[in-house]
């Protein structure tokens, strides 16, 4: 009995030993691969800098030559703010989800000139109220999908500071800075967000809170 405790106490020693190595390695792999994570979504997004995506374009409307609908249809929707602009598509098509029986795919529009995705871009943010075919489109940055997730995590959030009168925005790739009596606090998650916003009500008496953009 006492030479099999002995043999016992070894192995478990040895296998003590093992764990240990073990936890070691794969603390080591896992750090490899968050950074693998990150390379691979900064690579995307790398890809996509020359994208925007158009939001509520009637599905179908776009025919058989979606590059040319796409640029005669920002030049008519825009008036005379893009006319002077030479606009020229690498690729324009549909997102790849299952046609949905209702509603319509966001159009993935990519420029060939980035300066001209940011133009159209700036001025998509200052024309909220902006229709085609008798229904309200939108035009946003394309993301990745994680970082899609991570931005609209902060939409209730977003949707009381808009009900308070508050201007917010959120900085690249997913964070909400927020300037409280002349001090800046950046949010990586939306929870932490609503808790500070909680709490700066109750300090102050009501949402005397800015929200700036980039």
């Amino acid at each position: 009995m006492e030479t099999a405790l002995s043999s016992h106490s070894d192995g478990i020693t040895a296998l003590e030993e093992q764990v240990t190595t073990l936890q070691s390695e794969l603390m080591t792999v896992k750090q490899v691969n968050e950074k693998l994570q990150l390379t691979v979504e900064d690579l995307i997004s790398r890809s996509k800098r020359n994208n925007l995506r158009i939001v509520g374009v009637p599905e179908g409307a776009e025919g058989a030559d979606t590059r040319l609908f796409v640029t005669t249809m920002l030049k008519k929707v825009s008036g005379d703010a893009l006319q002077d602009l030479d606009l020229e598509l690498d690729r324009a098509h549909r997102s790849l989800a299952p046609k949905p029986l209702q509603g319509s795919r966001p159009l993935i529009v990519r420029f060939h000139r980035y300066i001209h995705r940011e133009k159209v871009l700036q001025w998509a943010k200052k024309n909220r109220d902006v229709s085609y075919l008798g229904q309200p489109i939108r035009i946003f940055e394309d993301f990745s999908n994680t970082i899609a997730k991570k931005r609209a995590s902060f939409n209730k959030i977003k949707s009381q500071l808009y009900k308070d009168g508050i201007r917010f925005g959120v900085i690249y790739p997913a964070r909400l800075r927020i300037t409280l009596n002349g001090q800046t606090h950046l949010f990586d998650s939306a929870e932490e967000a609503e808790r500070f916003y909680s709490r700066s009500k109750g300090l102050y008496g009501g949402p005397n809170v800015q929200i700036q953009s980039r």
